[in-house]
């Protein structure tokens, strides 16, 4: 269930300073908002004095399979502060009355229920990992009911989470499923607890199912019979999955229910729809690169892109953007950029009548800065959107000089001067140092967003200037940092889908239209603003090199990163023409990570080996770290030309409590495993990874043939490209050696 926040219920200033401890500025930032949302519960917290519902298996509840991890998950992108409860229930059986301890993590606050009793009332907030609480209970024999209900506030990512654990001898689950055969059930169960999809993405809509042989399962309405433990099914046309924009790339996901017939169980997968233009090498010409890239952008979804390609606005492509501005949700300063765009770049006689001056109305009225009147959830602290925010204010405020905007009561020239003055001195910093958002296959493609926009159309020569100097290195370090049209390089920031396919980088369709490689996918506003730009010129690519280093660094500023340090980031680069592996050497090491992509070997689009300490079982981008995005603790890597060494720290109360590798054998033309290496070979690449004990292959569930688990921890890890015949690599506590390189903790 969820519902808007009123700005009432913050008890915020909406005009004045923002900063401070009662200050609007912590309504951007998830880690820092968690006490005013504790407030926000005590003010409208559960109703403890009512009967939990009924928590029956049917049109209000469905069942849900957890992870490794036993959460219940029902995190989300919130792009406006959203009130959200759930409620999740079961039952169990003990055959003696006796007392029990159990244990619920929760992110947010939880009333659990054990047949009809509140015996726990938690109101503990929390950013992204749950806190856990204990309560002892008398169980009577027989079956309890037991209900958990959860409460959060989501401004931007929100995590909600809940686990139940019940502490000693084991209990029998009775999920509350009315006409089940429980005996049909546990059979389903163990059947479907064998199924996997050794593939996650797919480009024809064609899905391979794994499990015991002669299974008999129903995907959707078709039953397929497992001949060998192997089916191949279609993707439906209801499948579902996530939706983003022209300037942000959804998952690309779809949902595959597999059941057994004659029980209520089944499991979800989901599966990856990859797009299908990729081109690992330049074919034809920079003209034919643009054509092919505008004429793609014509058939997704209508946006200010698909606007802009085509020259002629109308009222549906302007429908997400509109709403996005007048409600002010996160995300809305990219959709502020691409309408300026066509207001700039379409004449008012191809606009739909009356839609111009909807849009002129929407951007008057818009916020363009946190120091601005207005209670939002917007992001203003990022790297990425800092310099969003300040180009629109910029253009916005020079291209309507003389017109009141109504949220401040400005002149469009004030406006045009005070983001003028922040985007010049974001552009320096960049010029000076780098970004602290380095090499990111998601936001360096925004960045170019609101630098092509600058040089286009900016007043200020000088600003202009170092745009476009920025730009050029913007576009000529993707090249740098890219292998076949895949950015596969470390990331300062990534999210799950990207890092499992290049495919889906919102750089990929930049890299094609200016170098005639990589993918064309549907986070396209950047690559358009490219296309259709008059005054930029793209550089030509640079000299390929076996060996890269780029450096980063610069220093936070509070006001504008919520953080007040130093950052710097040193990536390395190697390549081949079979294979590339980089690091970022030594970042953070041994602290908490978010959304680093720290190291990786690169053999295809599809075929990127890496390791993660996974926090969660979760691949939600509101994950953050999630199972394949980022790291609980930052690990210590080393990259030695073609080879990788990499040390993590696993505490013992980890929550998962190991490492795990990403290493897709279905899209290898062959692999195998020796001692402690997994060896894969792709054309003429070769990727091994090895860890102390090695490494098993997990063979159900959606990473099935994906997902490597150490036999141990997996505190340290060995990755070598380029070699059939790795050696013999050397352990030890706290540190690794192979041939001549050796990395610990404590060492240089």
């Amino acid at each position: 269930m969820t519902a808007p926040v009123p700005d009432s219920d913050l008890g915020l200033a909406a005009t004045g300073s923002p900063w401070g401890p009662e200050g609007r500025w912590v309504l951007t930032n998830g880690p820092d908002v968690t006490p005013l949302k504790r407030r926000l519960y005590l003010s409208r917290p559960l109703p403890v004095d009512q009967p939990p519902p009924d928590v029956v298996e049917g049109p209000e509840f469905r069942r849900i399979h957890t992870g490794v991890d036993g959460l219940v998950d029902w995190s989300e992108f919130c792009f406006t502060p959203t009130y959200r409860t759930a409620v999740a229930g079961t039952a169990f059986e003990v055959d003696q009355a006796e007392w029990r301890t159990l244990r619920v993590a929760s992110t947010g606050p939880v009333l659990l229920h054990v047949n009809g009793e509140l015996l726990l009332h938690a109101d503990t907030v929390t950013y992204m990992e749950p806190a856990e609480h204990e309560v002892r209970v008398w169980l009577p024999s027989g079956i309890s009911q037991v209900v958990v209900t959860s409460w959060q506030v989501g401004f931007r990512e929100c995590r909600q989470v809940v686990r139940l654990r019940v502490g000693g001898l084991p209990v029998r689950v009775v999920i509350p499923s009315p006409g089940a055969d429980e005996r049909a059930s546990a059979r389903a169960e163990r059947i479907l607890s064998a199924v996997g999809t050794p593939t996650w993405g797919t480009v024809n809509g064609e899905v391979e199912l794994t499990g015991p042989p002669g299974a008999r399962l129903r995907v959707g309405s078709e039953v397929v019979t497992l001949v060998g433990g192997r089916a191949t099914v279609r993707l439906g046309e209801d499948a579902e999955g996530a939706v983003g924009s022209a300037s942000m790339l959804a998952s690309g996901e779809v949902v595959l229910r597999v059941s057994v017939d004659g029980s209520p169980v089944f499991r979800e997968f989901p599966v990856a729809v990859l797009p299908s233009s990729y081109r690992a090498e330049p074919v034809g010409t920079a003209e034919q690169w643009r054509s092919e890239l505008l004429d793609h952008v014509r058939s997704t979804t209508p946006s200010a892109a698909t606007a802009l390609a085509d020259g002629r606005v109308r009222g549906v492509a302007m429908e997400r953007s509109l709403w996005m501005i007048r409600n002010r949700a996160d995300c809305a300063d990219f959709e502020a950029v691409g309408l300026l765009t066509l207001l700039h770049r379409v004449a008012p006689e191809h606009w739909d009548p009356g839609l111009r001056d909807e849009v002129r109305t929407a951007l008057l009225g818009f916020k363009y800065w946190i120091d601005q009147p207005g209670l939002d959830a917007m992001c203003y602290f990022t790297e990425n959107h800092q310099l969003v925010w300040h180009t629109a204010e910029l253009l916005a405020g020079e291209l309507f000089p003389d017109s009141e905007f109504g949220n401040t009561g400005w002149q469009g020239s004030e406006h045009a001067a005070h983001g003028g003055e922040l985007a010049a001195e974001w552009i320096r910093r960049r010029l000076a140092g780098g970004f602290s958002e380095f090499n990111s296959n998601a936001y360096l493609a925004i960045d170019a967003l609101a630098l092509v926009s600058l040089v286009e159309f900016a007043t200020d020569s000088s600003l202009v200037a170092d745009a476009r100097e920025l730009l050029d290195r913007i576009l000529t370090g993707l090249v740098r940092t890219s292998w076949r049209g895949i950015n596969g390089a470390a990331h300062g920031r990534s999210y799950v889908n990207t890092v499992r396919s290049s495919r889906f980088e919102e750089t990929a369709p930049i890299l094609w239209l200016c170098y005639g490689m990589g993918a064309l996918n549907a986070a396209v506003l950047p690559a358009t603003a490219l296309a259709t730009a008059s005054k930029y010129r793209i550089p030509p690519a640079p000299a390929t090199a076996e060996l890269v280093r780029l450096s980063s660094s610069g220093e936070y500023r509070f006001e504008h990163d919520l953080l007040s340090r130093p950052y710097h980031s040193d990536v390395v680069v190697y390549k081949t023409p079979d294979v590339m592996l980089s690091t970022v050497e030594d970042y953070r090491s041994g602290l908490p990570g978010l959304q680093e992509h720290v190291w990786g070997a690169t053999l295809g689009p599809e075929t990127q080996v890496y390791v993660t300490h996974a926090p969660n079982s979760s691949t939600s981008s509101s994950a953050r770290p999630n199972a394949w995005a980022g790291n609980r603790i930052l690990p210590r890597a080393r990259q030695f030309r073609d080879v990788v060494l990499a040390l993590y720290r696993i505490p013992p109360d980890d929550p998962m409590g190991y490492t795990h590798a990403w290493f897709p054998l279905s899209t290898l033309d062959s692999w195998e495993q020796r001692g402690v290496w997994t060896i894969g070979r792709k054309g003429g690449g070769i990727v091994a990874l090895a860890c102390e004990d090695g490494a098993r292959i997990v063979t159900v569930g959606p990473d099935a043939y994906q997902e490597l688990r150490p036999n141990g921890l997996g505190a340290a890890w060995v990755c070598v490209v380029g070699d059939e015949y790795p050696a013999e690599p050397e352990f030890w506590a706290g540190g690794v050696t192979y041939r001549e390189h050796s990395l610990d903790w404590e060492g240089p």
